[in-house]
Formats: structure tokens, C-alpha cells, sequence
């Protein structure tokens, strides 16, 4: 009769295999199967339907899920998620069984996810704001998306503030007079060292909101700025 040590368990005829991933003695009481491969002849260390040497689904077994997922790791870290095959998972050859297939596919979609959080903050720090945002509407993370559009909107705007209060002091330090054609009425609104920026933000005629983008792109051609 044969003795597991690793266990205790008995049994004539016992059957021994070892773990895939620590190479572990185990029998067919304490090893845990994740998966199979078909049509081997054994190259590795595992338990066969027919035996050992002999044709047939080849099982791998683990001593512990952390051998499982120190395994599946190597592959996951790797950019080599479990792939679809029929109704399961295979990976690294190996056709995982359900629960070993349901813990490799949730490594791989947190590794995904985390990799995909890494790239948006690279591009917010890239000030590529859009970009950042449409990573996180891809993970469902829609208040992430909707802040870092608004934030990167707030950084447009206060620029073109501070672009609009140079460009009228260089107006002002040039002597400068023109004429901004508002483009709502056609009236003519002067600038010159006088005009302050509160007498620029509506048409005095038509009472219109003058877009401080499209003022920013009249007084950078004004005062000659490439």
C-alpha cells in the first residue's frame, strides 16, 4: 500500500505525480489539477489518463493556487493572456479547467487594467488629456474620464487668459491702435493702450460674446507674434 508524505493519504496502487510549477511530490488525493493538454506523450511531470509514457491528455497538476498563479504569471507579465478555446481557456499550451481558467483570466484583466491606468497618467502628464480620458472610458471609469477632460479644458482656458492679458499689454507697450471686427454684427471694436480686457469679453453694439480664442488669434497677428 502506498503512503502520500506530503498528505498521509493511503492507497494500493497509489498514484504520484509532482507540481508543474515547485516540482512537489503529490498523489491523487493532494494535487490540484488546472488543466490539461491533449495528444502528448508526457515530455513533463503530470498524471495520464493511460499512465505514464502512454498517449493521451496529459494533466497538470499544482500543489497550491500560489504555485498555480506564480505559473500563470510568467505568462500573464509577459503580455500573454489566456486565449479563447471553445468553452474554456488555454495557456501556455495547457487547456486550463474552470477554476484555474477563472483565476488566469482575472489576473490578466487586472494586469490589463493596471497597465492601462500606468498609460493614462503617462499622457496627462503628456498633457494629452483626450487620450487619457478615452482609456479610462475603455475601463469603465467613466468620473475618471470626465474629470480629466474638464481638467485638461481648464488648462486651455486659463492659458488663453494669460495669452489675452500679454497680448494687450503688447498692444499697449507698441502703441498699437486697431479696429476687432465682431464677428456677430461686423461691428468695429478698437483696441488700443487704453482698452481693457473687461471692455473685451462682449461686442459694445450687439452685445455678443467675444470668444477669447478667436481675440487671442486677431492681437497674436496684430502685434506680429509668429
Amino acid at each position: 500500500m502506498g503512503k502520500c508524505n506530503r498528505c498521509g493519504y493511503r492507497r494500493l496502487g497509489l498514484v504520484r505525480s509532482r507540481c508543474m510549477v515547485c516540482g512537489a511530490l503529490l498523489c491523487e488525493n493532494c494535487q490540484m489539477i488546472v488543466g490539461s493538454m491533449e495528444g502528448d506523450l508526457a515530455p513533463r511531470s503530470g498524471r495520464l489518463a493511460g499512465g505514464y509514457g502512454s498517449f493521451g491528455p496529459v494533466y497538470h497538476g499544482a500543489c497550491t493556487w500560489d504555485c498555480f498563479d506564480r505559473w500563470a504569471w510568467s505568462f500573464i507579465s509577459r503580455d500573454h493572456a489566456p486565449k479563447r478555446f471553445g468553452p474554456g481557456y488555454v495557456l501556455g499550451g495547457i487547456r486550463l479547467h474552470p477554476a484555474a481558467a477563472q483565476r488566469a483570466v482575472a489576473m490578466a484583466e487586472d494586469h490589463r487594467r493596471r497597465q492601462g491606468l500606468a498609460h493614462a497618467q503617462h499622457l496627462i502628464e503628456a498633457e494629452d488629456h483626450e487620450g487619457a480620458a478615452k482609456i479610462y472610458q475603455t475601463l469603465g471609469m467613466w468620473k475618471e474620464a470626465g474629470e480629466v477632460r474638464r481638467s485638461g479644458r481648464r488648462q486651455i482656458v486659463t492659458q488663453v487668459h494669460v495669452n489675452v492679458n500679454d497680448l494687450v499689454d503688447q498692444v499697449r507697450k507698441a502703441g498699437i491702435v486697431t479696429d476687432y471686427t465682431c464677428p456677430a454684427c461686423r461691428g468695429h471694436i478698437p483696441i488700443s493702450g487704453d482698452t481693457t480686457l473687461a471692455k473685451l469679453r462682449s461686442c459694445q453694439y450687439c452685445g455678443s460674446a467675444i470668444q477669447t480664442t478667436d481675440l487671442v488669434e486677431f492681437l497674436t497677428r496684430v502685434v506680429g507674434y509668429p
